[in-house]
């Protein structure tokens, strides 16, 4: 067998291929070129293969074809989406991070009825916001498996929920009866070429929790404890109203953290000029009763209103590495605060290695004193610039 093969014989080279570049299409729809029934039904037919809740047939598809139809769809779908193409006069030739993106919706907005095919994804029942599962979350999978089943046959979509805003508009338009909700509207075309890419994404060491939220491990571990070889390290994260033009103001003063942490005491650069990576600082920190330690620092990435990262005692092999990552989310910004300990130059590696039965407990025990520390710095940071 293919070493690509898995155990139950699937190609693994082939799958994650569909599940990598399965991107949401827009400005590549082929929108000339005829997409047929037949096609249609195989693609809903694997949609329907996902899992049901309490396999409760309850999922219910729309095609729509009538050229007038799809035109009131599309102005429905227009007068919700105006925000994407003010946005696009306001980012083309930016170099925004989200331009790109902008001026792709921008474009959906503008052809949307022009699909050769719009399928509807609705499902009987309301939903009452009482967190019971059951609805949305039977319909989702379905809606999410059309997608891979549409793209492994050279045809693309974007998951359109605009038309969501327009409920009322759209249930009369298309004759839907009370008790339905309808989740997603796909425009559906054969793509303009085959080839995507896989996205960039985060990758699962840094968004993946183990145990305790906000507890991360840099690479694996063989038997699921926490190891000090394996890097443990803590996240945390907060949303705040402000741009990130002024929370970086904040988070790159080096005393920042010490007005909230209760182990950092202050902080003071130790070289002069320009702030970037290769300078340095000198932290002085203390735990009451138990020990005062000065620790120096190097910057190892500094990028504005973006990444502030450094490493204490030796770049090469640190201590300990400190990382503030800021993104422009909706009208404000995302802050997280990260930390991964090393595995010597601290107190804690050695601690945990002298004891190994205690090693996981150890590491437990100083990344809970680590987290509460970083939560009071964020929540520092975000009263400070949501004044």
């Amino acid at each position: 067998m293919n070493d690509s093969f898995s155990e139950s014989g699937f190609d693994l080279d082939q799958v994650d291929r569909l599940l990598t570049t399965t991107r949401a299409v827009r400005k590549r729809l082929d929108l000339k070129r005829d997409v047929s029934d037949d096609l249609i039904f195989e693609c809903i037919d694997l949609a329907e293969q996902a899992p049901t809740g309490g396999n409760d047939a309850s999922r219910r598809w729309m095609v729509i074809r009538d050229q007038d139809t799809k035109d009131e769809l599309g102005r429905l779908y227009a007068e919700v989406g105006t925000l994407f193409i003010n946005a696009r006069g306001r980012l083309d030739g930016t170099g925004h991070p989200k331009e790109r993106v902008v001026s792709s919706s921008a474009y959906l907005v503008e052809n949307f009825s022009k699909a050769p095919v719009l399928v509807m994804c609705a499902i009987w029942g309301i939903h009452d916001n009482s967190g019971q599962p059951g609805l949305f979350d039977s319909a989702i999978p379905s809606a999410w498996s059309f997608n891979l089943a549409l793209r492994s046959r050279g045809l693309g979509t974007a998951y359109a929920t605009m038309l969501n805003n327009k409920a009322a508009e759209v249930t009369k338009l298309l004759g839907i009866p009370p008790g339905v909700t309808t989740l997603v509207c796909f425009p559906v075309a054969y793509t303009i070429g085959h080839e995507f890419s896989a996205a960039p994404r985060r990758p699962a060491s840094e968004i993946t929790y183990f145990d305790q939220w906000g507890f991360t491990r840099k690479q694996p571990s063989p038997d699921g404890s926490a190891r000090v070889v394996d890097g443990p390290g803590v996240v945390v994260e907060i949303d705040t109203d402000a741009r990130p033009k002024a929370v970086w103001e904040v988070i790159s003063d080096i005393n920042t953290p010490a007005r909230f942490s209760d182990e950092l005491v202050q902080a003071e650069w130790t070289t002069s000029g320009d702030r970037g990576v290769g300078s340095t600082f000198r932290g002085t920190n203390s735990i009451p009763d138990v020990h005062d330690w000065d620790t120096n620092c190097i910057v190892t990435a500094w990028k504005d209103r973006e990444t502030f990262e450094w490493r204490t005692t030796d770049p090469e092999n640190p201590g300990a590495i400190w990382r503030f990552d800021l993104v422009e989310q909706g009208g404000g910004s995302r802050l997280r605060f990260s930390m991964t300990i090393g595995t010597e130059n601290n107190s804690t590696a050695p601690r945990a290695l002298q004891d190994p039965a205690r090693q996981s407990e150890i590491l437990h025990e100083r990344r809970l004193i680590h987290k509460a520390n970083m939560q009071r710095v964020v929540e520092g940071v975000k009263g400070l610039v949501d004044e």
